[in-house]
């Protein structure tokens, strides 16, 4: 036998032999041959004297009374069994909250592939602010952060300041000269948006650098071979006017599309304005509203022009008054100067 379980057996027969030989013992005067008390058996006495004194002077009378109401008192009926259940058991809070979870996830899924997000143009830059993560605004001039050569929104540009870059913890450039030589470092590295950026300088003439469009027209070329579509709308519009490069408005059309193929919003409003140039209404309204949807400015006065005209498109006067207002609102002042008119236009 286990010797715990023995120790406890032991000690459990020492006290009922302890209570045995307490029932023989007078409680008043502690003689031995006692007898125990008729009505509650708790207390022993050697003779009446005894159980007198315990009844007067020490209160046992009552207490006897009480013990022995107690132990006659009928014993309660046991409780009735459980219901048993058969089959799965009931469902409980936790299921239900389960559920709800469940049913929210697959909500979600739904509406992500009925509304998918746009691809991003750069595995690099992705689909939003890397910062604050809010999306890109088309309409909006974007920060390329020269030490780490990501893109930041304005915004998170202005906060910054001259601050560490939060992205690579890189202290800011002292000067030109550093900036520009970790500008070179990406170069070197076939960062695409680096060359495309140090053809931006070539072209405005940062850095002190002499602007000459045909350095930045080849720094882009180079671009566009590792894929760059911002390089591809510049170089496109080098070709356009001839600057740099030869003028050759079929290449300027190809790389448009080549960008516009690519879902850029620019891209496809540069290419609808370019058709719509060249009288190809109804190519330029397709390309026009692929742009408006993603919010180009351009594109919706373009769009709202097309419906006002009826160029590619139906005739539509309520359609364009919403894609100038739409236009107006984002300080696009050609589309102010044509919701303008058509005001004119209906009052007259």
């Amino acid at each position: 036998m286990d010797p715990e379980l023995q120790a406890k057996k032991q000690a459990y027969e020492k006290r009922k032999a302890r209570t045995k030989l307490a029932l023989h013992i007078c409680t008043i005067c502690g003689a031995k041959g006692a007898k125990a008390c008729r009505g509650c058996g708790t207390t022993a006495y050697c003779s009446t004297d005894c159980q007198r004194i315990d009844w007067r002077d020490r209160g046992h009378r009552k207490v006897c009374k009480e013990i022995a109401a107690r132990a006659e008192a009928p014993t309660p009926p046991p409780s009735p069994p459980r219901d048993v259940f058969y089959g799965p058991a009931p469902r409980s809070h936790a299921d239900e909250v389960r559920a709800r979870i469940a049913a929210e996830h697959e909500a979600a899924r739904v509406r992500r592939e009925e509304n998918p997000e746009r691809e991003p143009l750069s595995a690099r830059y992705g689909s939003r602010c890397p910062i604050c993560l809010e999306e890109w605004d088309v309409n909006a001039t974007r920060s390329l952060r020269v030490c780490c050569c990501r893109l930041v929104c304005k915004s998170c540009a202005d906060k910054i300041g001259t601050d560490a870059c939060p992205l690579c913890r890189l202290p800011p450039a002292k000067n030109d000269a550093e900036d520009l030589a970790r500008l070179r470092r990406h170069v070197e590295n076939e960062v695409p948006e680096a060359i495309t950026c140090l053809g931006d300088a070539y072209c405005h003439g940062d850095y002190g650098f002499v602007k000459s469009d045909k350095k930045a027209a080849k720094l882009w070329k180079r671009a566009v071979e590792l894929g760059d579509v911002d390089a591809t709308l510049r170089l496109a519009a080098l070709h356009e006017i001839g600057s740099g490069v030869k003028l050759d408005m079929k290449k300027a059309m190809k790389l448009y599309r080549a960008a516009a193929d690519r879902g850029h919003a620019f891209g496809q409003s540069r290419l609808g304005g370019f058709l719509y140039s060249a009288e190809n209404f109804e190519e330029a309204f397709r390309y026009y509203t692929l742009a408006a949807d993603q919010g180009i400015a351009d594109a919706e006065t373009g769009l709202g022009c097309c419906y006002h005209n009826g160029e590619g498109t139906e005739v539509d006067l309520g359609k364009a008054r919403y894609w100038f207002e739409r236009a107006a609102a984002k300080g696009n002042e050609p589309a102010m100067r044509n919701l303008a008119a058509l005001d004119a236009q209906v009052i007259a």
